[in-house]
């Protein structure tokens, strides 16, 4: 049996060719302004599948033929006069209203998304703030307490009680260290660095934030690994790739896993690259949102639970970088982000240190 084959712009023709011959012929004038409506959506949908205007001008015109070859007793004259300039009138007068909605749909949702990051905004300078007088308060709670040790005997119950609140207070201040030092400006102009420091930093002030069932570890010892970036933008690059992976392993037991490899050239790149790689055992990312998931304000969590921003920030850093970020996911088993940065001189050295290309 023969194969059925579909020609999609033969169809077109076909419901084109319909629609004028209702326009033709019909004396109801509701039927007459619905069959120019949907004529005028057709031909939007040809603009759609972006064919050339003259393309576009054959389908009228072989619409126009066929109706006078299916109706000899219309002269192409008369049918041109009743089809031709309604339709353009029917069409432009579509095309202006679909073009308003769009606008007005498109300014709705800059509005909406700008209000958001304005509050992102307020949210983290409020951070800010709050992290500097913890840490001020931390200061006093550590001072009043390491004075307090000359007062206790050394082998005492209380003795041990003031070391653990000590040991904590240490903690806290390092975690609110961390959050100042990640929130504060930094310098606009990308320099050379060794991205391990930044990368260690990070990890140790994610351990003291994350749930207790989630490990993260710095896969091997690695060397120096030098590439032109700012600090902050590291450590932004694998904290929020961090963040991302410990929401979708969610409240299992996970594993999330940090690399720093130096490559001699990858895929996207004949020249050497640092590749810094995020890996979890989460549940994964479904195949077809995958091709969406760099898009700015996307997300796959419910509403209040992420704002859709960090992967498309990440995305915006890394290629500003002169990089590239890939993903590998398979649901149910995990997913891989690794960023690929442009490599300074040799593995350890900073020698050859070249500002991205702009």
């Amino acid at each position: 049996m023969a194969e059925s084959t579909t020609n999609p712009m033969g169809e077109i023709t076909a419901s084109y060719t319909r629609l004028l011959l209702q326009v033709a012929l019909s004396d109801d004038p509701l039927t007459t302004e619905q069959a120019l409506i949907e004529a005028a959506a057709l031909g939007q949908e040809m603009v759609n599948r972006e064919l050339p205007l003259e393309e576009v001008s054959e389908v009228h015109h072989a619409a126009l033929v066929a109706l006078a070859k299916a109706h000899p007793e219309l002269p192409l004259a008369i049918v041109a006069d009743r089809v031709t300039a309604p339709l353009m009138e029917a069409y432009m007068a579509y095309s202006l209203a679909f073009r308003e909605q769009v606008e007005q749909r498109t300014h709705a949702i800059l509005t909406a998304r700008l209000d958001q990051l304005r509050r992102l905004e307020a949210i983290g300078t409020l951070a800010a703030g709050v992290a500097h007088e913890f840490n001020n308060i931390l200061g006093s709670i550590i001072g009043f307490s390491e004075l307090l040790t000359d007062e206790i005997p050394a082998d005492s119950s209380g003795a041990r009680y003031l070391h653990h609140i000590l040991q904590s207070s240490f903690r806290a201040r390092d975690l609110t260290a961390g959050l100042l030092e990640f929130a504060r400006t930094m310098p606009e102009t990308p320099e050379p660095m060794d991205v391990v420091p930044a990368v260690r930093e990070t990890i140790e002030l994610l351990r003291a934030t994350l749930p207790a069932h989630i490990r993260l570890e710095l896969e091997g010892n690695p060397g120096p690994a030098w590439v032109m970036a700012e600090h902050n933008q590291i450590q932004q690059i694998i904290m929020n790739l961090c963040i991302n992976a410990a929401d979708a392993i969610q409240a299992r037991e996970g594993l999330i896993r940090v690399g720093i490899d130096a490559l001699t050239s990858t895929p996207e790149c004949a020249t050497p690259m640092i590749r810094l790689t995020v890996t979890d055992n989460g549940e994964g990312i479904p195949s077809e949102l995958q091709a969406r998931i760099f898009d700015p304000f996307f997300t796959t969590k419910p509403p209040g639970k992420g704002t859709g921003l960090g992967l498309s920030v990440i995305h915006g850093l890394v290629t500003g970088l002169g990089g590239h970020i890939g993903l590998e996911s398979t649901p149910g088993v995990g997913t891989r982000f690794s960023i690929d940065l442009p490599a300074l001189g040799g593995a350890g050295t900073p020698d050859t240190a070249q500002a991205p290309s702009p």
